[in-house]
């Protein structure tokens, strides 16, 4: 009978042990199966987002064959293309003598004769003025801002200043993208003073035009640019919200922040005349001529669909690069390029000084001689020479922890009648008014006790408030001290800060 249990006991655990072991293979099966799908649809997802994308460069590639087709009429319009690249090309290497272009005219196309003036202007060829007013007629936005361009990037900076008050005309309230360029070169100096007293007026002309509202809205987004200085004061806790104690180091330290901004950006700087107009060129000459513009971007769209597969579109040369008036404002207070920088201190040297006023003007406002606070609940008036109320704010607290010994009284006095009960008892044998006199005497005693403690533990604690309240105004008095003390180096400081912005300024 034992054999055959210990014979079943085997087979049973060998069976359980086979049993784990299948479930351990089918558990592992399972996994790789999963890991398995999941790097399936990894491949299955890249090989679809591949057969897209060259699904839409075959598109593309047909559709390019097409317009390509189209822009075959406009022969001489690429042809002056290329030889408007290679005249730039050569003209950026430092080219001084490059021959006429000699090409074909195309009615209505600018490029040609502005080329062929480009060529001539830095010849010094007098048929240049022919071929400007010509270029000028078809377009003249395209053409004296090709010619500034082009000038520039052949180093003429001086003979292009002049092709610059028309290509930068009186600035609105957003500026395009070559505009922004132009800004930042002729600040930069590449166009030498002329180029930066353009830049200069054409600012300020647009300031003087604002209305007065415009005016001191730009005046406060200046005024909450000059950031700095936010931290908290080293000043006691219950002083801390105080802006009579907390507002004057902080402009102060403001206006000393301010002032380290504008001596930096109006320090000298070595100028950077080797402004890369490339890109504006390329931008500008690879638009086409008007009928063929449509065209030439889908062809340039198609091309980088097939190369890149983006279809992002490069920005034009006349599109929108930002609000003027804040592109003004991120000169001064968020980009550190000394040229524009030292342009927005000059242009906005207005604002700058009423700021540098008005922060100094708020750094030299006189502490309070004194201040009504809450201390540990009480009332006071603390100044720089302490509270004069202490003593009666102490003798408060004394008054409201008093308490009346009327009561340790009555536990004495139902003492005293249990004890004298007891003694009446004890005398005539009376047994049961033991009792009772022992209970008075125990609720006597308690009451005694209890109040004696009570009142031990107010004056304690009161003892512990005034001490606390005579602390805290001592500490608030020394703060207070202290903050008329620095009062006159404080301002002093300020003054000076403010008349270090104003000298520079002028």
């Amino acid at each position: 009978m034992s054999d055959d249990w210990w014979t079943d006991y085997r087979q049973n655990r060998r069976i359980r042990e086979l049993q784990g072991e299948v479930d351990a293979a089918y558990g592992y099966a399972a996994s790789r199966s999963r890991a398995l799908q999941s790097r399936l649809s990894q491949v299955q997802g890249t090989l679809e987002r591949r057969l897209d994308r060259l699904a839409r460069s075959f598109d593309a590639f047909v559709e390019l064959s097409d317009i390509r087709l189209e822009l075959a009429v406009f022969d001489r319009e690429a042809a002056v293309r290329h030889r408007t690249r290679r005249l730039l090309m050569g003209l950026a290497q430092g080219a001084t003598d490059p021959p006429p272009l000699g090409l074909d005219d195309c009615p209505g196309y600018w490029l040609k004769p502005a080329a062929e003036a480009l060529s001539a202007l830095v010849r010094g060829d007098v048929v240049a003025e022919k071929f400007t007013s010509e270029a000028i007629e078809r377009d003249e936005d395209r053409t004296t801002l090709f010619l500034t361009l082009g000038l520039a990037a052949a180093g003429r900076y001086a003979e292009a200043v002049p092709w610059l008050s028309r290509s930068l005309p009186a600035l609105g309230t957003t500026v395009t993208a070559v505009q922004r360029q132009l800004w930042i070169a002729c600040a930069d100096g590449a166009f030498g003073e002329p180029g930066r007293e353009h830049i200069q007026r054409r600012l300020t002309e647009l300031l003087d035009e604002m209305p007065a509202e415009a005016g001191e809205q730009q005046r406060a987004n200046w005024r909450q640019a000059v950031s700095g200085g936010k931290k908290r004061a080293s000043l006691p806790r219950e002083l801390q919200n105080e802006k009579a104690l907390t507002e004057p180091p902080l402009m102060a330290t403001r206006l000393t922040m301010l002032r380290t901004r504008v001596e930096a950006a109006l320090q000298p700087f070595d100028a950077a005349p080797a402004s890369d107009f490339s890109g504006l060129l390329n931008t500008l000459v690879d638009e086409g001529a008007p009928e063929e513009q449509t065209l030439v971007a889908r062809a340039r769209e198609l091309r980088q669909i097939i190369e890149t597969g983006g279809t992002e579109r490069p920005p034009a040369w006349d599109a929108p690069a930002g609000e003027t008036l804040a592109l003004l404002r991120g000169d001064m207070f968020e980009r550190s390029a000394p040229g524009p920088r030292a342009l927005a201190a000059k242009v906005g040297g207005r604002w700058l000084s009423s700021i540098a006023d008005g922060l100094a003007r708020r750094a030299s406002v006189r502490p309070p001689d004194e201040l009504d606070l809450r201390l540990s609940g009480h009332p006071l008036r603390v100044g720089p020479n302490g509270a004069p109320a202490l003593a009666e704010a102490q003798a408060k607290i004394d008054r409201d922890a008093a308490i009346s010994p009327a009561g340790e009284r009555l536990g004495m006095a139902v003492g005293t009648v249990g004890v004298v009960v007891l003694v009446l008892t004890i005398a005539a044998g009376l047994p049961l008014l033991a009792v009772l006199a022992g209970l008075m005497i125990a609720v006597g005693a308690g009451i005694w006790i209890k109040l004696f403690v009570d009142r031990k533990k107010a004056r304690t604690a009161a003892e512990l408030d005034k001490d606390r309240l005579a602390r805290q105004a001592a500490t608030i008095s020394g703060a207070l001290k202290e903050c008329h003390n620095s009062h006159i180096k404080l301002a002093e400081a300020a003054a000076a800060d403010r008349e270090a912005i104003l000298t520079v300024l002028t």
